[in-house]
């Protein structure tokens, strides 16, 4: 080997160690070994499935009246000829129905035999005495929601009183189809004006994200079901180009550049992830990467993970989530290793190439 190609070598691994200019894009962050187990805790496989009652409106012993309930009421004393008819009346926003002779008769909030004696109240009170009234619910008030996304008969659903919550929307939908995400998000106008939008996980939440009251639906509600699809991962950096990755989500493909789906049944950690995306290559792979993670309401989190320790050692690795961008470190330490392999072939291998044959 002659004189330029030594004092060349020693001139470029000279500067690649002294210097860090030669790693580009170098994110750095939140070390991984520093951060609580939460961002390690296996949320798909061993998450708790959701008890799916939780999803229902516990209904309460007795049938309780209230706006545009309809009721049949039956007063014999109205007809005196004897052919007497039910009253078909509507409770109003207010709470009471308009009756013939006694006019306004608040009913809401009562069950039936409640509502029956007042009626019977308001009857006896100067008109009939002793009347016999009767009355039956003729037909529940009923909630008009919106569902759509990832169940089989998305469109508007009618939900009657008492049956106005997630779980009845979503099975007169026809039931969660194979793409739905493990969520549901519940949108509304709270207070008739500020937007909200209520998340409910339906896997991995031992301590639940939601109340009793966010399942229950009103007029106007929109129920969403996520597609699972949606639910991707990005590599960024230095990839091996001969690596093609799809995942399947039922029986249809779907191209996402560098964006893979995380399955529906298992974690992927950040080991996982690179793997999958094919920065398997020991000379070309960087050894550290930066997880960009974007936490609803948060500024976006960057967290620095060693691929070399998270081998071992668990409090180095963390497990990716919906919308996580790993960015690959071309550290100095990789460009070095990188730029010394090719020199060693370049310059110390490349005479003897025809001698040796390879």
């Amino acid at each position: 080997m002659n004189t330029k190609a030594v004092y060349g070598l020693i001139v470029v691994c000279a500067l690649v160690i002294c210097s860090g200019c030669y790693a580009p894009l170098v994110s750095g962050g939140i070390p991984a070994s520093t951060l609580p187990e939460e961002f390690r805790l296996p949320l798909r496989t061993g998450g708790t499935p959701l008890n799916y009652t939780m999803l229902t409106a516990p209904p309460p012993k007795d049938y309780l009246l209230g706006a545009e309930d309809v009721l049949e009421v039956t007063v014999p004393e109205l007809f005196p000829n004897g052919e007497y008819r039910p009253l078909l009346v509507q409770v109003m926003g207010s709470g009471h129905i308009q009756l013939p002779l006694v006019g306004s008769v608040p009913v809401g909030g009562l069950n039936l035999a409640q509502a029956q004696s007042e009626i019977t109240r308001a009857y006896s009170n100067g008109f009939f005495n002793s009347p016999t009234v009767s009355i039956s619910l003729a037909q529940k008030a009923t909630f008009s929601v919106v569902v759509l996304g990832k169940v089989a008969s998305p469109g508007v659903t009618e939900l009657p009183r008492y049956e106005n919550d997630v779980a009845h929307a979503i099975a007169l939908a026809g039931g969660l189809t194979e793409d739905a995400a493990e969520a549901i998000e519940i949108h509304r106008r709270a207070h008739g004006v500020t937007p909200e939008v209520v998340k409910i996980d339906l896997r991995g939440m031992d301590n639940l994200n939601f109340g009793p009251h966010d399942v229950i639906l009103h007029e106007g509600d929109v129920v969403v079901v996520p597609n699972r699809r949606n639910e991707v991962f990005y590599v960024v950096g230095k990839l091996n180009p001969t690596n093609v990755v799809r995942f399947s989500a039922g029986e249809r493909e779907r191209e996402l550049g560098g964006g893979f789906i995380l399955p529906r049944d298992r974690e992927v950690d950040v080991i996982t992830a690179v793997a999958m995306a094919g920065y398997i290559d020991p000379i070309d792979s960087p050894t550290t990467v930066t997880v960009h993670r974007q936490i609803p309401g948060q500024e976006p989190m960057l967290i620095h993970v060693d691929l070399i320790k998270a081998r071992y050692c668990r409090q180095e690795n963390i497990n990716v989530c919906p919308g996580d961008i790993i960015y690959l470190n071309p550290d100095a330490n990789w460009y070095f290793r990188r730029t010394f392999d090719r020199l060693i072939d370049d310059v110390f291998l490349f005479p003897y190439r025809s001698v040796w044959g390879f």
